[in-house]
């Protein structure tokens, strides 16, 4: 029998490499080291790794119901130096001497798909693990093997850095022509999905780490954006003492909201003249001739978004084509119009979701015509028609698309044109209940520790920030402003749209600098966690050169929820510097 297969539930395992490892800790099986004062360093790792082939995890170990999980493949990895791509535009980053486990997660139900998972396991350890969160529908294998979100070049990885690393495809795989939405059709593959597979991934990286080390992570983060923000928020509300920390970017946390509100941009635009193909440059620049001097800095960002608002409203509305029909690039429609005051507006429902929201915000003003923003989210390049992923589509309408043919109706050929959310209420609502991350009451997860990192990217058109911010003031409201500043800090980004980490000098739409929007995070979160440095109200996100010695090329203020940056600086040509700005009250 393998050494460490069907651990039994309370017993800890002993095995050929076990005693090595314990001679490198204070306690094995007993108590646990509060910290590591030095890294702990595996006795004949390699060895240790390839002993984990084929290693059982029993259902026991896991919160969520499974049968088990085993280890597919055991690879131990020697370390590699970093050096430059090879076409010499970017650095390859340095990793270290590590096990690479790659795990399959048994179902319940025998026709639902495994949730792959992978755990790396460095051969010098600091004593924490990251796990890292997906994004979209996944169904691609989160390895934990890259940097951390919104790192910068000059960042180390996480793995390098001496953390765990863990990721998942929550429990479904993207096939060649098969829609990436099929998945939610088998209902365990929904819920994991929506909740499990990220708990379960969780619980196994516990089990494959103790065994490695004798130990089990004495710190535990969850770091991710879009749906792998929403997969960070839903550990702190729903499995509160798994993690210590958890930054969570963009997070998509009122899904069924979302989903509904992309799809309705395929349904507001496949009205008569109000598709806004084509129009995306001018709603842009009217938008940035009316808001983007209000931080004292014309440098195509608008931050000041509140004050921006009537500004937009009224300038967009100045651009009326005089028919009321479409004559052209330099004015609107009525149709057009009526496109645009809806995407800021948002959308109502005529019932509620979970914790009572029976509504959707609407996108703020600015950043319009950036790489990743309008064209690609709300008008694609073609007009919507019945067919939601029709090459040329938006990215919106065909996500909502997805939503309607198989996590509501299950119907593969049912028309999103035609869907009416009052018609499908009540699964809409159970939908909800698994996937939206909108509970404000995080008072466990304040009890235990835990901390958390909340950031906006403002320019976003893929996911409203409102949503982040609108959930932020709810947990205030809950535990109130004193407790909330004990745990829970958020940011908002100007200028980016979703999830990104910056956009590159000579970017369209964007300064001659480019957008910064890099951050170590992990950093911010361990020392907040472990020393209890809290994160400043003003953070700086920076842009570098891809290669050592990454210069500087631009930075810029991340203010807090309630704050945005102004320029204080002399010289304007100069203003991507964050010192040149001060983070004021909205």
């Amino acid at each position: 029998m393998h050494p460490i297969a069907n651990p039994q539930p309370g017993n800890a395992w002993t095995g050929g490499f076990l005693l090595a490892t314990c001679l490198l800790l204070s306690a094995c099986g007993g108590d646990a080291p509060r910290s590591f004062a030095t890294p702990l360093v595996v006795a004949n790792a390699a060895q240790a790794c390839s002993a984990l082939q084929g290693a059982q995890v029993d259902a026991a170990f896991i919160a969520e119901p499974t049968q088990g999980a085993v280890v597919s493949a055991a690879r131990y990895r020697a370390a590699l130096a970093a050096a430059p791509n090879a076409a010499g535009t970017a650095l390859v980053a340095a990793t270290p001497d590590y096990c690479e486990l790659l795990v399959d997660i048994r179902p319940v139900d025998s026709s639902a798909p495994l949730i792959k998972a992978q755990v790396n396991l460095p051969a010098s350890w600091n004593g924490k693990s990251v796990q890292m969160g997906g994004g979209g529908l996944n169904g691609t294998l989160v390895t934990g093997l890259g940097p951390g979100r919104a790192d910068g070049p000059e960042t180390p990885l996480p793995l390098t850095r001496g953390f765990i690393t863990l990721g998942t495809d929550s429990g479904h795989q993207v096939a060649a022509g098969v829609d990436a939405g099929a998945f939610a059709l088998n209902d365990e593959a929904l819920r994991n999905y929506a909740y499990a597979a990220y708990k379960k991934t969780r619980d196994v990286g516990v089990q494959l780490s103790q065994r490695f080390y004798g130990q089990r992570p004495l710190k535990a983060y969850y770091i991710g954006g879009s749906e792998g923000g929403r997969e960070g928020l839903l550990m702190a509300q729903r499995y509160p003492a798994d993690f210590d920390g958890i930054v969570a970017i963009d997070p998509v946390i009122r899904l069924m909201g979302l989903w509904q509100f992309q799809l309705s941009m395929g349904q507001v635009q496949s009205q008569p003249g109000a598709w806004l193909g084509g129009k995306v440059q001018l709603v842009h620049d009217t938008v940035r001739q009316a808001c983007d001097a209000l931080d004292g800095l014309e440098d195509q960002i608008v931050s000041n978004y509140p004050a921006c608002t009537p500004l937009a409203e009224a300038a967009l509305a100045a651009k009326r084509c005089t028919s009321g029909a479409d004559q052209g690039s330099r004015c609107f429609s009525d149709g057009q119009l009526a496109t645009l005051r809806w995407v800021h507006g948002g959308q109502r429902y005529p019932f509620a979701l979970a914790n009572q929201l029976q509504s959707y915000p609407g996108y703020l003003y600015g950043s319009e015509g950036v790489d990743g923003a309008f064209e690609r989210w709300i008008t694609g390049t073609v007009a919507p028609a019945s067919d939601p992923d029709a090459v040329g589509g938006s990215r919106s309408y065909s996500v909502g698309g997805t939503l309607v043919r198989y996590f509501v109706t299950r119907d593969a050929k049912y028309d999103p044109l035609a869907f009416r959310a009052q018609d499908h209420a009540a699964r809409l609502q159970q939908l909800s209940q698994w996937m939206d991350m909108t509970d404000p009451d995080l008072g466990a997860f304040h009890a235990r520790g835990g901390r958390l990192i909340l950031r906006e990217n403002l320019a976003d058109k893929g996911n409203s920030p409102q949503t982040g911010i609108d959930y932020y003031h709810a947990v205030v409201a809950k535990l109130g402003q004193p407790k909330v500043d004990e745990f829970f800090v958020a940011y908002g980004a100007t200028g980016l749209p979703h999830t990104s980490t910056g956009l590159a000098a000579g970017s369209a739409n964007t300064s001659a600098q480019g957008t910064p929007g890099s951050i170590d995070f992990l950093a911010l979160l361990d020392d907040w966690v472990e020393k209890g440095s809290k994160p400043a109200a003003q953070l700086e996100l920076t842009s570098r050169k891809p290669l050592p010695p990454h210069e500087l090329v631009a930075s810029r203020p991340m203010c807090r929820f309630g704050f945005y940056p102004h320029y204080v600086g002399a010289v304007p040509a100069l203003g991507m510097r964050a010192a040149d700005f001060a983070c004021r009250p909205l």
